[in-house]
């Protein structure tokens, strides 16, 4: 196993250079980039930076995630703070993001990495450093949307990286000759944190400018990819694509896993796709890195047990702890966690000392396992009940006509709120409404069933590769909802 050295983020790209300058480092299907070449490139940017006398902020295009991921090696290496946003969230809340943060979000974007110097001993000099990074410093900045639907920006420090950076290495045994895949751009913190995973610890890494399943598949096969770090999302549509066009990823011995629950439905075809591979769903968020992981002969349903090093409480109303299988708010304490938000805020979140809580909701059982009810964000109160949207999905996924599911509450004079489902058909026919319908009432309570189904051919995803909750919202509300239970529309 290789293990990152130190406790700020790239600081052995000399080293890497050094025992593997002409290996193969970064691959984004267009360049491929040794290690000599990703250590030259990011000194240069370095230097661009320090020759412009850059403020301790930058912008980092996640659109571009090669150039993207070098301009943030230099920054973290420089001692700065790197926002990296999604072409999207610049789209839609740029003017925002400008307010807050002002020019420095302008300064990263036009610098380009030159050729620098092409001897490896001399690439070994670093550039003249301004800010020098320490483990406590921040060195990264992301965007969440959260429970309010706005924009809110989280930091993190380099030791809560590289920590994980260790544990991750620890927990799911990853090897000096591993390849890591990540589908997704690095405007999501998942794949960004796969991505400079492979950058910090030694590894190859190789990454897809676009989610493009066929595409992607054919880029593992012929990179032998070995460790693959995606959302629950992408590798059900990865081996769907896998099985129709009946590719074989033999290569493949590790997929890690969060964002979502993974579907036990899938594991066959996933097995088809890559026979060897050993599924690491792992449960935490942007605030608070790692929480708990499975491993084989977990109950299904749980998201396992928590990581080494991290504690976590269940807790009341009123801040109590409860015991094991009540249901309360899950407070976290660890060394992973984040510094705090630097814009907007977050209702949800709150702090207690070294305990942290994001709004999940859930309890442990007696074995140590962590069990979520969802999000209180997402919480639909009908007719006087408190209903989780996540425990509806969980039961209409496991319909074997249903691909993807979300669950929303639509204003209803009656009821306060009345529950409607998205579907995406798991095939090219339509599910039957009235069999949903009854397939819902055997697992869920009666006020829990939804009261129509909305059917989507189209499923939105977000640039990380989860279901875009918005934007299905919006094509739920615009549709409207059939009286009778059901939606009879065709699909859009």
């Amino acid at each position: 196993m290789r293990e990152p050295r130190g406790d700020t983020v790239c600081a052995s790209l000399e080293a890497y250079a050094k025992r593997a300058g002409g290996g193969t480092a970064l691959c984004d299907g267009r360049e491929t980039l040794t290690w000599h070449d990703v250590l030259v490139r990011t000194q240069a940017a370095e230097t661009a930076l320090a020759q412009a006398r850059a403020g301790r902020l930058m912008r980092v295009d996640a659109g571009d995630p090669l150039s993207g991921l070098l301009h943030l090696c230099a920054g973290a290496r420089s001692g700065r703070t790197v926002l990296v946003a999604d072409p999207v969230h610049w789209q839609r809340h740029g003017e925002r993001l400008r307010a807050q943060f002002g020019p420095f979000a302008e300064t990263a974007s036009c610098l380009v990495a030159g050729e620098g110097p092409r001897d490896p001993d001399e690439a070994s000099e670093r550039p003249e450093v301004r800010f020098r990074p320490g483990p406590t410093q921040p060195f990264y900045i992301g965007l969440t949307s959260g429970s309010t639907g706005m924009p809110k920006a989280f930091q993190r420090s380099h030791r809560s990286w590289t920590a994980s950076f260790r544990l991750c290495l620890d927990t799911f045994g990853i090897e000096e000759a591993d390849r890591i895949f990540v589908p997704g751009g690095i405007g999501h913190s998942l794949h960004l944190f796969g991505a400079v995973l492979a950058l910090d610890s030694g590894l190859r890494l190789d990454i897809a400018r676009r989610f493009q399943p066929k595409a992607i598949l054919r880029r593992m096969h012929k990179a032998g990819s070995s460790v693959l770090v995606a959302t629950p999302t992408q590798l059900q549509l990865l081996a769907r694509g896998a099985a129709s066009e009946g590719i074989h990823l033999p290569d493949l011995r590790r997929v890690l896993l969060s964002g979502a629950k993974w579907r036990d439905s899938e594991r066959e075809l996933l097995a088809r796709m890559c026979p060897g591979a050993e599924v690491h769903e792992f449960y935490g968020t942007s605030e608070t890195s790692f929480i708990s992981h499975r491993v084989a002969g977990d109950p299904p349903g749980s998201v396992g047990r928590p990581f080494k090093g991290v504690e976590v409480e269940i807790r009341g109303a009123a801040g109590d702890r409860l015991a094991d299988g009540e249901s309360g708010d899950i407070w976290v304490r660890s060394g992973l966690l984040f510094d705090g938000y630097v814009m907007g805020t977050e209702p949800m979140t709150r702090r207690d000392g070294g305990w942290i809580s994001v709004g999940d909701r859930g309890h442990l059982d007696g074995d140590g396992h962590l069990w979520l009810s969802g999000r209180k964000g997402r919480m639909i109160v009908t007719s006087g009940i408190n209903v989780f949207a996540e425990e509806i999905e969980a039961a209409l996924l496991r319909h074997p006509d249903v691909g993807q599911a979300a669950v929303f509450g639509l204003e209803d004079p009656l009821r306060g709120a009345r529950i409607v489902a998205a579907i995406q058909p798991n095939g090219s026919s339509l599910p039957d409404p009235r069999a949903l319908h009854r397939h819902c009432l055997a697992l869920l309570e009666p006020a829990k069933v939804p009261r129509a189904f909305q059917f989507l051919s189209h499923w939105p995803l977000t640039p990380g590769g989860k279901s875009d909750l918005s934007a299905i919202a919006a094509q739920i509300e615009h549709r409207g909802t059939a009286h009778d239970g059901v939606s009879r529309r065709a699909p859009a």
